[in-house]
């Protein structure tokens, strides 16, 4: 038995962005879960902005995919292992190089995932964060935990 737990939180309305959709697919095949999150954003501001994702996952889960769309160009991120990413940070940054991490440990069952982009103004970016996990058995059944945290109203909202 497969039961997946949605959580929202508190919601409050950004000054400068927008999210209008944010999608959530989850497969589980197997007891092995592939979650999809998707999340569009628009900076309606007049000037460029920093526009922030940031989504929770299961600890024992493992990113695969991550890609930014902006303005018709897509970027695809670079999933590494936290130790090898860790020591690819130290060694820019003793190197006196601009570096970034962008994954860290936020609990006992969740890390936190976050980034951040500058988007032009008034234009838009697509966030998709993809991510993996062996599901486990508990008392009998499989949970599949779906953590999501918007900050704000959301149009187009789904999850599946």
């Amino acid at each position: 038995m497969i039961k997946c737990i949605l959580k929202l939180f508190n919601v409050h309305k950004y000054t400068f962005s927008l999210i209008f959709s944010f999608h959530i697919n989850s497969t589980v095949t197997s007891r092995y879960a592939i979650t999809v999150i998707t999340s569009r954003v628009k900076n309606r501001h007049t000037d460029s902005k920093e526009i922030h994702f940031k989504v929770k996952i299961p600890k024992n889960a493992f990113i695969s995919k991550f890609r930014m769309t902006i303005e018709g160009k897509t970027y695809d991120g670079v999933v590494k292992e936290k130790e090898a990413a860790q020591q690819q940070y130290s060694e820019a940054v003793a190197r006196g190089e601009s570096a970034g991490v962008v994954r860290y440990n936020l609990g006992r069952t969740l890390e936190e995932f976050k980034t951040s982009v500058t988007v032009a103004a008034l234009s838009k970016v697509t966030f998709e964060l993809t991510y993996e996990e062996l599901l486990q058995r508990r008392h009998g059944k499989y949970d599949l935990l779906i953590h999501t945290q918007p900050m704000q109203p959301v149009a187009d909202f789904k999850v599946q």
